[in-house]
């Protein structure tokens, strides 16, 4: 073997090395960082986010905090869902719209597309009721599929 060879060769496993290394740092941090978002956004999450910015003086103070902050946490919860609804009615609309103009492999790319974009709210999950992402997608909710006749 030369010597030009041999320092290939190790450029080469320290490359695969540093990518992989690279690869499953990355992906640790982001679950991470994914897993403490989601939990701001939940509301018990919110709320003890909101307790510790505003450092409450005593049990009592946090006592008489907390329901508003809780309320506050429901309300977010609603504008989210009520969002999500609006945008899947839209875009069905928009199908059903288009589909008479599209051929049969347009509406199913179309309807691919939509299906794939992230709803707003916690963690980029579909649907869920106003406590932020604990269930399914809402009642009548369509994801994906070709549109209706």
């Amino acid at each position: 073997m030369t010597t030009q060879f041999k320092s290939l060769v190790l450029l080469a496993a320290t490359l695969v090395v540093g990518f992989t290394l690279g690869l499953f740092a990355d992906a640790t941090l982001v679950r991470g960082r994914r897993a403490q978002v989601g939990a701001l956004r939940r509301p018990p999450g919110f709320v003890a986010h909101m307790e510790d910015v505003i450092q409450p003086h005593s049990d009592a103070q946090r006592d008489s905090i907390r329901p508003l902050l809780e309320q506050a946490a429901q309300r977010n919860g609603m504008i989210v869902h009520d969002a999500n609804d609006h945008l899947r009615a839209a875009l069905d609309s928009m199908r059903i719209a288009l589909a008479p103009m599209l051929d049969q492999s347009q509406r199913d790319r179309l309807a691919r597309e939509v299906g794939r974009i992230p709803p707003f709210g916690p963690g980029g999950r579909r649907g869920g009721p106003p406590s932020f992402g604990r269930g399914g997608p809402p009642p009548g909710a369509r994801r994906g599929g070709p549109p209706p006749d």
